[in-house]
């Protein structure tokens, strides 16, 4: 008996635990998702409560509050500085004979290089001007006009309201931007997800028996391995006022009426200044990008599909569309909610193709400035906090509007299941 317990208590030592090896291969991602993912949308949502300038390699902040007179296009802070005491000699020169002496200056000093930096002093020199003369007509002491001089300095606002202000300024907003790249989001996904399906049930019919399918499949997927920013390229050479679609019709309008007799010049199409053509170049290129990633996406759904459901359908007398209707698209459900979700995330994040074909202006009238577009415009000023309140705002849109399709499509399968 003892023998036998020795020889389970060997075997429980020396047994391996394979399934704690799991824990290994996946930590990999775990790590990869914490330092590019996690960590940065952490420090973007702390950073948009405050103020971050850079100028040159140098960061100046964070700030959670900013004084009244910020400015942060200032980069002579030094220079500033040497000047505002030149103009506290004045005052001092001036109100000698009433309530201002020299020790007020130094204590206002004193105050301001505890602030170095972070005063516009054009604007404040103009209202301690007028701060003086109301304490003088009120006949304030000197230590009182020295508090009322500090504080004039310290009066700040929340660099969280600021940063929001920034971000839906009335002059640009950021619904219009929003929807801006939802309508061309819509635009590109209609025809995409359409013309995905009907490709998907095509290549995966085994009646239809078509030839060649695996140069097709090969082919649809070409474009979304093609860098977005040579595609922009090509569709702006082939579509600029002097490139070969306005050559093509202009061929076509010559062949159609007689220019010679009318004496009328064709003049070339401007698609780049109307909204309506740049909304559906940035449609049809987001479209020819991804159609066949999304083709594949169903490809695998239906083939998960069992065969015998279809053979049932056909013994009982279903015509295709019926069979489509009644058994693959309901069954591929799922998998269309993922490919729909994926692609509305892409869709709220577009940026390259409408960035290059539009040089980063969002013509004709920023009607094709997108969300992100807007953000990577928040880049190039020196305050970083409105791109980080911008991004917060896409990851807010983006978890409601997925959750929203995921409740509403996934809830009537799980019931009919």
């Amino acid at each position: 008996m003892d023998t036998n317990v020795s020889t389970k208590k060997n075997k429980k030592k020396h047994s391996v635990q394979y399934d704690r090896w799991g824990y290994f291969f996946i930590a990999p991602f775990f790590l990869v998702y914490l330092v590019f993912s996690l960590i940065p949308l952490l420090t973007t949502f702390v950073y948009s409560f405050f103020e971050n300038y850079r100028i040159g390699l140098d960061t100046v902040g964070p700030y959670a509050k900013v004084y009244r007179y910020f400015d942060g296009n200032k980069e002579d802070f030094e220079w500033e500085l040497e000047e505002l005491p030149l103009a506290l000699d004045t005052f001092v020169a001036e109100y000698e004979g009433d309530t201002l002496t020299l020790d007020i200056k130094d204590e206002i000093m004193d105050a301001l290089y505890e602030v170095d930096g972070t005063i516009d002093y054009d604007a404040y020199e103009k209202d301690l001007v007028k701060l003086l003369e109301k304490d003088i007509d009120n006949g304030k002491s000197v230590e009182a006009f020295a508090e009322d001089a500090k504080a004039l300095i310290t009066k700040e606002i929340s660099a969280f309201k600021k940063n929001i202000s920034v971000v839906f300024n009335k002059n640009d907003n950021m619904g219009r931007y929003f929807l801006n790249t939802m309508i061309m989001w819509i635009m590109g996904f209609v025809p995409q997800i359409l013309i995905s399906l009907l490709l998907a049930v095509w290549f995966t019919n085994t009646e239809l028996n078509l030839k060649f399918q695996r140069f097709f499949k090969t082919v649809i997927y070409m474009p979304n391995l093609i860098m977005a920013a040579a595609f922009s390229m090509l569709f702006y050479a082939m579509f600029s006022p002097s490139g070969p679609v306005n050559g093509l019709i202009a061929k076509f309008y010559a062949s159609m009426s007689n220019t010679a007799a009318t004496g009328a010049e064709f003049e070339p199409v401007r698609f780049f200044s109307s909204t309506g053509w740049t909304r559906g170049l940035v449609a049809t290129m987001n479209f020819l990008m991804w159609y066949g990633n999304t083709t594949i996406m169903l490809m695998a759904g239906v083939m998960g599909i069992d065969t015998s459901i279809f053979e049932a359908a056909r013994i009982d007398g279903a015509g295709p569309f019926k069979t489509f209707f009644k058994i693959t698209l309901p069954l591929l459900l799922p998998i269309f909610v993922y490919v729909l979700i994926t692609s509305l995330i892409g869709g709220i994040q577009m940026f390259d193709v409408p960035q290059i074909l539009t040089n980063g202006k969002g013509t004709p009238n920023r009607t094709t400035m997108t969300i992100i577009m807007k953000l990577n415009n928040h880049l190039f000023s020196k305050n970083y906090g409105p791109a980080g309140i911008t991004s917060i705002l896409i990851f807010a849109i983006t978890g409601v509007l997925s959750g929203i399709v995921y409740k509403t499509t996934m809830q009537k399968y799980t019931n009919k299941r």
